[in-house]
């Protein structure tokens, strides 16, 4: 009876052993399991930083490419911001060429998404492949602008300009054009208005756009030079010392060839002309009045 109870207790210690040996391993178990979730948690958080980093640019204002208010056009924005944001988000800045360069210099922008091929390249700075091109025609009140397929043929002419085409490397040298410099697209196109110039030197898209706006006001339309005179091609460019330029110029230069393989990269610059125009009709209604 004796050796049948000591048996008997033996098996019951061996299994409530076994009970709590399972109870630790599931326990260990669970702990590894919370573990494990807590690196994947982790390693998640930190790759959902990584590609939420913010990069801080600038660009000068242009009208339908570079804009702060956002129920009006910023295509030129649109497209960077599209082009980084599979693993960085862009905050572009639009602001006046005084408050951008300031900006730059200081270190508050990494870089800007302006850079002009009419402007000398710097070594400070890294640049992307041209991600756009602006085509500088001729136009006029006057049919002969067609016509007009080289600068020299605007000789000792009064040629309204914007600045940030004016105030370049290549053509602050430009000695044979009478230059009426303006500071933004609406003032230079008010000059041809007011007829105080007789021709303006304009991005093609720009042109096309007034074309459009004149169009749905009954207005006759300005001719527009079947050639460009000047063929300017844009580039993001970043401060070399920004400590991940080199990777982002990277991912923006295959950011843009992925736009163009989608089909994206045309649809954000609406080259499509069957719309109504891009510029703001109310900032042109009393010009448009007096045409």
């Amino acid at each position: 009876m004796s050796n049948t109870l000591s048996v008997q207790t033996n098996r019951l210690t061996s299994v409530v052993s076994i009970l709590i040996y399972s109870s630790q391993m599931s326990q260990k178990i669970k702990m590894i399991k919370k573990s494990a979730l807590l690196l994947i948690s982790i390693g998640l958080l930190a790759s959902a930083s990584i590609q939420a980093q913010t990069v801080n640019l600038v660009g000068n204002k242009v009208a339908t490419y570079i804009d702060e208010h956002e129920e009006l056009a910023a295509r030129q924005m649109d497209l960077v911001t599209a082009a980084l944001n599979k693993d960085w988000q862009a905050n572009i800045v639009a602001t006046t060429q005084a408050w951008s360069g300031s900006g730059l210099r200081s270190g508050k922008f990494a870089g800007y998404i302006d850079h002009y091929s009419l402007n000398d390249q710097r070594d400070d700075y890294i640049y992307s492949k041209p991600y756009m091109q602006v085509n500088l025609h001729a136009v006029s009140r006057y049919q002969r602008a067609e016509n007009i397929v080289r600068l020299e043929q605007l000789y000792r002419e009064r040629v309204g300009i914007e600045n940030r085409f004016a105030n370049t490397d290549q053509l602050r040298g430009e000695r044979d054009v009478l230059w009426a410099r303006s500071p933004w697209f609406f003032d230079n196109i008010e000059q041809l208005a007011e007829r105080r110039v007789d021709f303006l030197l304009i991005d093609k898209a720009m042109a096309d756009e007034m074309n459009l706006l004149l169009k749905s006001v009954g207005e006759k339309p300005i001719y527009v030079s079947r050639a460009p005179l000047i063929q300017v091609n844009i580039s993001l460019a970043m401060n070399r010392n920004y400590a991940d330029t080199k990777a982002i110029i990277t991912d923006f230069d295959k950011g843009i060839e992925r736009l163009k393989a989608s089909g994206k990269y045309f649809e954000l610059l609406k080259q499509d002309l069957a719309r109504e125009s891009l510029l703001d009709a109310r900032m042109y209604a009393d010009m448009l009045v007096r045409w």
